[in-house]
């Protein structure tokens, strides 16, 4: 905004104006005046690239490496020229909402910044008087991002610095997902890094954040993936997978390699460098995220039973299906399918339940069960929620997710149990 001519210019602080940080390590601005673009990066990622206005004339804008000295809200401002000075926060304020103030040519951060604009058609063109301009919805969102500190290079070439992104947009299953705002895909050199929750979400898996080990774990009916930050150790159906790179965190957001989402989330990926595309695609899930699998080992008198690959233990988001012919049949009952009535019949010491296919109440010995059956068929295969089963039949069942153990108890207790994780025992219909 101002020449070296013009330094006289001052800035009036009230009580919120200056702020003082440490410089996080990483944090770093590139300006190119060629181009009219600001490039910001985090911890060594380019995180966006924006639009500015620099200097009318190259030379007002000073290039070399700077810092960031004076970081102010609201700045107020008085033409050089004389007149009186304008506070900061109104629409006659020229420098918006904020201001980072740099050392460029040894000035003390009053001189060179990089601002807001009460003129935003004049952004992507050169305009100010040595500043550096930005949209005002772009300034609020860098200024809490960029410390005191942090090293600002300003350079002069006919570069892109959207060509630096490698892909300029990400399609999953054909469609832009809901990012962030400038916290979609960032880059480290070439390799593209995505935000785990919203691609993954646009692939249709259901995620679940285990806070006391920093782990992430992602699935859906097929796939149950799980991601720890910082480690290069992925889970994938209980199968474990060593990587190039860890999951890292960035502004409360885990961020994954582009590579993750085919090795490991079964997605098609395509990139397509040409036109600047980055495409996941994946088949699509007849359950939509209904149903996801949520693999258990299952004791049922302290005795492990086999489950089939492709019949592990599903969740629906709030009970825990068990398939019912293994686990009905290990437990001493007998299963058959009935044609006819289209129920899944389950005959167990003194009682049968007939539990229809397309989720009406259960009948247990004619009476109708208060307890949901909560049926799955999942390619031909039959579930039931274990609320149900333990409420049915009067089964004590106790879920550790930690270990991913169920354990049943077929010994009849006077009130059927069904025991959360880390709870004490509750009654199964509550």
């Amino acid at each position: 905004m101002i020449r070296p001519a013009a330094r006289s210019i001052f800035f009036i602080l009230s009580i919120l104006l200056l702020f003082q940080q440490s410089a996080q390590a990483g944090c770093r601005l590139v300006i190119n005046k060629g181009t009219n673009q600001l490039a910001f990066y985090e911890n060594g990622y380019l995180v966006d690239v924006f639009p500015v206005a620099t200097g009318r004339l190259p030379q007002y804008t000073p290039e070399g490496d700077w810092q960031v000295v004076v970081k102010l809200i609201y700045p107020s401002w008085r033409n050089p020229d004389g007149g009186p000075t304008i506070p900061g926060g109104i629409p006659e304020n020229p420098l918006g909402p904020r201001w980072l103030g740099l050392n460029a040519l040894g000035t003390g951060g009053s001189s060179y910044g990089v601002h807001g604009t009460n003129n935003p058609y004049s952004i992507g063109t050169y305009a100010s008087a040595g500043c550096i301009r930005m949209y005002n919805k772009d300034i609020l969102w860098l200024y809490d991002r960029v410390p005191v500190g942090s090293d600002v290079e300003i350079i002069n070439s006919n570069e892109d610095l959207n060509s630096w992104k490698v892909f300029s947009k990400v399609l999953i299953n054909g469609e832009e997902p809901d990012f962030a705002p400038h916290l979609g895909p960032i880059w480290d050199g070439s390799k593209t890094w995505l935000p785990v929750r919203p691609a993954a979400q646009a692939l249709g898996y259901r995620m679940f954040w285990d806070e006391s080990c920093n782990t992430l774990e992602l699935a859906n009916i097929d796939r149950e993936v799980s991601l720890a930050l910082g480690s290069r150790q992925v889970s994938v159906n209980n199968s474990v997978y060593s990587t190039e790179d860890a999951p890292f965190l960035l502004e409360d957001t885990t961020f994954v390699p582009d590579y993750f989402f085919k090795l490991f989330l079964g997605a098609e990926l395509l990139q397509d460098t040409e036109n600047g595309v980055l495409s996941l695609q994946s088949p699509a899930d007849p359950w939509a995220g209904r149903l996801t699998r949520r693999q258990m080992t299952v004791n049922i008198d302290g005795r492990a039973i086999h489950l089939p690959e492709s019949q592990p233990t599903l969740s629906d988001g709030k009970n825990l299906l068990v398939p019912i012919r293994p686990v009905c049949t290990a437990a001493g009952g007998i299963v058959k399918w009935n044609d006819p009535a289209r129920t899944v019949d389950v005959m167990m010491r003194d009682k049968r339940v007939q539990i229809p296919e397309n989720g009406s109440p259960a009948l247990v010995n004619g009476a109708i069960a208060h307890e949901p059956s909560g049926i799955q068929i999942v390619r031909g295969t039959a579930y039931i929620s274990l609320r149900f089963l333990s409420d049915i039949f009067g089964f004590i069942t106790e879920v550790n997710d930690s270990s991913r153990v169920l354990n049943i108890s077929t010994i009849t207790a006077p009130t059927s149990f069904f025991r959360p994780t880390g709870s004490r025992p509750i009654p199964a219909a509550a």
